[in-house]
């Protein structure tokens, strides 16, 4: 079992793996991403990631037809080659490789890197207790929906909420209405309602999102996709984050101010049940 890295169809390990200096998306985040986990081998979703992934790169007009890459063929190679029972696949496509200039040629040939990784897995502890979040101002850029690899500003925000001792900043805008946290959607119950900011430019549209929404629907949970107010979110009886790597994770305070009871609720642990079991052993 070893990391595993695959550019541009070739395999390698991931200590091996090179890019070029004058890749645009080294030099300058002019490119787009997918993060994709693989339960027992096999990937969860997927068709949902690569259609995003298609959106993202129609998004920065990167001129590529992501079903000529032969991807879910490229991706299963790596989950089998690495050898993990789960596993973090990270998918990016960059609009390739040119002299430093912001103004860029339309023939480019765009450059593909995934990485194949054990998934992390959260520490059970956090699902038992919960997790204490923080409210932020918003400083990324107005594109929000699009999976795009120039994440420093939601870098900021984590590692300042990090360092404050929170395990996430959730974004508000400034009239205090709740967008997303740096690397994940946010989710709130109330008045027996399951209700999430709407999916619009601000806020990535994400897939485990969509996943949290039709899983909730099947087990009657009513659902709303609407604004939530900052002071709506702290009088709510749950709020949990979602992503591909964490799948459902409640939070027992923000700013400091206990959520519902203080401890995850019955609503989260529901739609928890509606992913794969991630404690798969390791194959070999």
């Amino acid at each position: 079992m070893s990391d595993i890295a695959c550019i541009n169809g070739t395999f390698m390990p991931l200590s091996e793996a090179v890019v070029p200096i004058e890749d645009r998306g080294y030099q300058f985040a002019d490119g787009v991403y997918e993060v994709i986990v693989a339960h027992g081998g096999v990937p969860f979703l997927l068709d949902e990631h690569l259609a995003r992934l298609q959106r993202s790169a129609d998004g920065i007009e990167l001129n590529l037809e992501c079903s000529t890459l032969g991807l879910g063929k490229l991706i299963q190679g790596g989950i089998e080659q690495c050898g993990y029972g789960d596993v973090m696949v990270y998918l990016q496509i960059t609009r390739g490789i040119a002299s430093r200039e912001h103004a860029y040629a339309a023939d480019l040939t765009p450059n593909l890197v995934m990485t194949f990784k054990r998934k992390p897995i959260i520490d059970p502890a956090l699902r038992t207790a919960g997790i204490e979040l923080e409210t932020v101002a918003d400083t990324r850029w107005a594109h929000c929906s699009i999976k795009s690899i120039a994440l420093l500003a939601n870098i900021m925000l984590k590692n300042a909420a990090k360092q404050r001792g929170f395990f996430d900043a959730i974004i508000t805008t400034p009239d205090d209405e709740i967008l997303e946290t740096s690397c994940a959607n946010v989710f709130i119950v109330g008045g027996g309602k399951l209700i999430t900011p709407v999916a619009d430019t601000r806020i990535l549209h994400g897939i485990t999102r969509g996943h949290i929404l039709k899983f909730a629907r099947i087990e009657q949970i009513p659902c709303e996709e609407r604004s939530i107010s900052k002071s709506e979110m702290l009088a709510a009886d749950e709020v949990f984050i979602t992503s591909s790597s964490i799948d459902v994770l409640s939070a027992r305070s923000i700013d400091g101010q206990p959520i519902g009871t203080g401890k995850p609720g019955p609503v989260a642990a529901r739609l928890l049940k509606g992913f794969p079991n991630s404690t798969t052993p390791a194959r070999g």
